[in-house]
C-alpha cells in the first residue's frame, strides 16, 4: 500500500498537529529512555526477537516524537497518534530519512501483529535494519534537542 506523503501543514490543519512549546527536560528524558529501549531490545534478541523488534519499535517512536515535539507541535492523543508522529517526524525532516520512517511504519504494523495477531518471528537481517534505522533516528532527535539548548 503506497501512501501519499504528508506535511506538516496538512496535519496541522486536521488537528493531527497541534503548537505547543517543547520541553527541553521531557524532550531529553524521552530519548533517554529510546536508548534504553535498545538496550532492552539488545537483551531480548536472543531470547524472544519478536520483543526484540517491538522494543526498537518503541525506541523509534520516541525518537519520532521527541523530532516533532521539538519542532514545536504536540501529537493529538487520539487513534492513529503513532502515525502522526512517524508522519510527523518525516515531514518536518523533510523526507530526507523517508525509508527509515517508512519501515519505521512497517515495524509499526509488525508490533501490532504481535501484540494483537499472529505474524512470523523477524529475521536476523530484518533485525539489523530496524537496529540501524532506530539508531538514525535517535541520533537525529538528539540533534533537534541540541538544536533547541542553542
Amino acid at each position: 500500500m503506497r501512501r501519499e506523503p504528508v506535511d506538516v501543514a496538512g496535519l496541522l490543519a486536521t488537528g493531527r498537529l497541534v503548537p505547543q512549546a517543547p520541553d527541553l527536560v521531557a524532550l531529553t528524558d524521552s530519548v533517554d529512555a529510546a536508548d534504553r529501549d535498545v538496550i532492552a531490545s539488545d537483551a531480548n534478541l536472543a531470547l524472544f526477537s519478536p520483543w526484540a523488534e517491538a522494543m526498537l519499535y518503541e525506541a523509534g517512536l520516541r525518537a519520532a516524537r521527541v523530532m516533532v515535539q521539538a519542532a514545536g507541535y504536540r501529537i493529538d492523543a487520539g487513534q492513529g497518534a503513532h502515525v502522526t508522529a512517524i508522519d510527523g517526524a518525516d515531514a518536518i525532516t523533510g523526507r530526507a530519512h523517508h525509508p527509515v520512517f517508512v519501515r519505521l511504519h512497517r515495524m509499526r504494523r509488525r508490533r501490532h501483529d504481535f501484540m494483537y495477531e499472529t505474524a512470523a518471528d523477524p529475521t536476523e537481517r530484518d533485525l539489523a535494519q530496524a537496529r540501524v534505522d532506530v539508531s538514525t533516528l535517535i541520533g537525529l532527535a538528539r540533534h533537534a534537542i541540541e538544536a533547541l539548548a542553542k
